[in-house]
């Protein structure tokens, strides 16, 4: 039946994915694929939350091989939706690691060694070579750098159309303006002890009957495990990043740079720059805004000043 909305819900799938952001739309589109019937419920817009805030800067060297295989089926992926879905999504300009120290740079020689087992290429560079790569950038006290040429960034809105336009495709369906209203559990046990399984997802003034929910929410997912009874160790955190005004010599084909001594990143925006960091002291959001979706905080410059710092060394 239709619910006030004028939207029609389905009685039954094998998977209700809450949540229209890269993961969830990512999540309809593999279920789809292994032939489950899947449906995909955003409460506000798609990319609303975590996805739309993203930088989208994909790195694969990195010291975990199941992050390498990830990330690079990440980039597999962004590539195969473009010329299956005409959507795009995936720019290649590379990514450079700057080493401080010979600590990290001999850090970096074994993420490039551990790359190639890979096929992922990458270059060690020397400070006049990472200049010559990244004109702008101060080399004074580095001790080299390495480059990885088919890193690059990710358009958060591109990467979930294209995934939403082939899971479509497969039969998957996409509902936006669709809050949870509840998800309906049953009691169970294995070997005598007392278990909860999820029966159905209420939204819209609809029931769904479903045995598998996938929270792909973000800083709300605890908002989701609630309406189940559960609880998840996840807690929201404010980041930021700033975009300067137009600066000489920085064009889109600058590879995204990142300092992990500094615990800094550069990313172009055009001719600017968008700056971000990693903090040391991080503000959490303990009660997360349920309306917050395109929202921005305002700069907290007591917690950003100490990345803009590195930044400015740079």
């Amino acid at each position: 039946r239709a619910s006030k909305a004028g939207v029609e819900l389905p009685t039954q799938v094998d998977a209700v994915i809450i949540g229209g952001g890269s993961l969830g739309a990512s999540c309809a589109y593999h279920l789809q694929q292994k032939g489950l019937s899947t449906i995909l419920l955003e409460a506000h817009q798609l990319t609303a939350g975590t996805t739309w805030h993203t930088a989208g800067m994909l790195w694969r060297l990195r010291p975990s091989d199941t992050d390498v295989e990830l990330h690079s089926y990440t980039r597999e992926m962004c590539i195969k939706l473009e010329e299956e879905t005409e959507v795009h999504s995936w720019t290649e300009n590379g990514g450079l690691f700057i080493a401080n120290n010979k600590e990290r740079h001999d850090e970096y020689k074994r993420l490039s060694t551990m790359g190639r087992y890979f096929g992922i290429e990458s270059h060690m560079l020397s400070p006049t070579e990472t200049q010559e790569l990244y004109p702008i950038i101060n080399v004074d006290d580095i001790y080299g750098a390495m480059y990885s040429p088919t890193d690059g960034t990710i358009d958060p809105t591109g990467v979930v159309n294209a995934y939403k336009k082939a899971a479509e495709r497969l039969g998957s369906r996409f509902v936006e303006h669709c809050p949870v209203e509840g998800i309906d559990t049953e009691a169970y046990s294995v070997q005598g002890q007392p278990r909860r399984r999820v029966t159905a997802v209420r939204a819209l003034g609809q029931t769904i009957k479903t045995g598998t929910v996938v929270n792909c929410t973000g800083a709300w997912a605890n908002a989701i495990t609630d309406m189940a009874g559960i609880q998840i160790p996840l807690r929201a955190m404010k980041h930021a990043y700033i975009v300067t005004e137009s600066i000489k010599g920085v064009h889109p084909g600058l590879p995204n740079l990142r300092d992990h001594d500094l615990s800094i990143y550069f990313k172009t925006q055009g001719d600017s720059l968008a700056l971000g960091g990693y903090e040391q002291n991080p503000e959490f959001w303990p009660k997360v805004d349920p309306g917050f979706h395109f929202g921005l905080f305002d700069l907290d410059w007591d917690t950003f000043n100490q990345n803009l710092e590195g930044h400015i060394k740079r």
